[in-house]
């Protein structure tokens, strides 16, 4: 069997213009795509009042077009078992599906279940390509800098998402709010087998990388859950509480705009405003899903909503943590899933959180190899 690192650069060859359908050149798994439209969204009425350069990442037809009306992927084995799916879910500030189609591919192989690559909300190709185009966005790091001379790790890649959460920090929930109630509607369409590609139904079960974890975790503890009680979860580099993540780096977000999310939930409610806020107290303090995002933000608030809600879960919850890892630590992950099934791994390879599987080359490579290979085997056992 082809290893991670030269299946890897073989994509990179074959996807580089980004994801097409059809038989997945050296396998059995067809590469599909379905049309999603979001009834969910939301406006935030702060485009007007901020500097004129950064206007397009506020309001463009493009920008709400591609986040309402999108395609998401599916990899389906020809060796389909017919059971249900897995839904694979992403970090944030993500722009591109590549990094995760081996991942996907080996779920989809291992398991012999169709997988799901779901975007959330302003994510993936639910954004405006403008925003990852660097003759396009140095202007606005260079302007933001300006603004802001204090910001650390200001970039092309993450300027946009910055800029927007800094101006409107409540983004961040209103957009993980219509990427479940979003999920709800796949769920539901899976689980009744009422999904044109899916049609034999079947139970539906989550691998979460990143960011994708708490959304999961919000999922879970929201009641009714959106997850149908007999789903699987497994957690890969993500399910601390959102006080003890690290979001500041050069692919996610800069010093200033993730200072302004701490700030603006760590102090809730006390820096609401306008009809922004009032649309955002709504939904934290009217709906299941409010509350557990709010549990979610700090381990003393999910102790005094929850309790210890991740240690009775009858082994369908499994976490793998990469020692290390300077955005959500290992040992931040283990606090919050406290009684969990949660394990430790410490690569024997140089990594980050953003690329935890880097193409490298001799030793390292082999490395890389293996422990891709052994969290995928991990994960696969798990969700059979």
């Amino acid at each position: 069997m082809i290893g991670y690192t030269a299946q890897e650069r073989e994509f990179a060859k074959n996807f580089r213009g980004g994801l097409t359908e059809g038989l997945i050149p050296g396998t059995g798994v067809r590469l599909v795509s379905g049309l999603f439209h979001s009834p969910n969204g939301y406006t935030v009425p702060d485009g007007k009042s901020v500097a004129g350069i950064f206007y397009s990442i506020f309001k463009s037809n493009e920008l709400e077009q591609s986040n309402s009306d999108f395609r998401y992927y599916l990899l389906i084995p020809g060796n389909s078992n017919g059971r249900g799916a897995i839904i694979l879910l992403h970090g944030l500030n993500e722009r591109s599906w590549n990094k995760y189609l081996q991942w996907g591919l080996r779920l989809a192989t291992d398991t012999g279940r169709p997988v799901v690559l779901f975007p959330s909300a302003y994510h993936m190709n639910r954004s405006p390509r403008s925003w990852i185009d660097r003759h396009l966005m140095m202007p606005l790091v260079a302007a933001r800098t300006a603004l802001v001379p204090d910001t650390q790790l200001s970039t092309f890649v993450n300027v946009a998402l910055s800029t927007r959460m800094s101006s409107s920090p409540q983004r961040f929930m209103l957009s993980g709010y219509q990427t479940i109630s979003d999920l709800k509607v796949l769920i539901s369409s899976i689980g009744d087998g009422t999904h044109p590609d899916l049609p034999g139904g079947g139970p539906v079960d989550i691998f979460a990388y990143s960011i994708g974890a708490l959304a999961t975790q919000v999922m879970m503890l929201s009641k009714p859950s959106v997850l149908p009680g007999e789903s699987r979860v497994m957690l890969f580099c993500g399910g601390s509480a959102f006080s003890l993540m690290n979001g500041t780096s050069k692919l996610i977000m800069d010093s200033r705009a993730f200072e302004r999310l701490m700030t603006y939930y760590l102090e809730w409610p006390g820096d609401i405003r306008n009809n922004d806020g009032d649309m955002l107290m709504k939904i934290m303090n009217d709906t299941p899903e409010g509350e557990a995002f709010y549990a979610m933000t700090s381990l003393n608030r999910l102790k005094t909503v929850s309790g210890t809600p991740f240690r009775n879960t009858e082994g369908k919850l499994m976490a793998i943590s990469f020692a290390g890892d300077c955005v959500i630590p290992s040992d931040a992950v283990s606090a919050t899933l406290q009684g969990a099934n949660v394990e430790i791994w410490s690569p024997g390879y140089p990594c980050t959180h953003e690329n935890p599987f880097p193409v490298l080359a001799g030793n390292l490579a082999e490395e890389v190899d293996h422990t891709f290979d052994r969290l995928f085997t991990t994960a696969a056992s798990f969700l059979s």
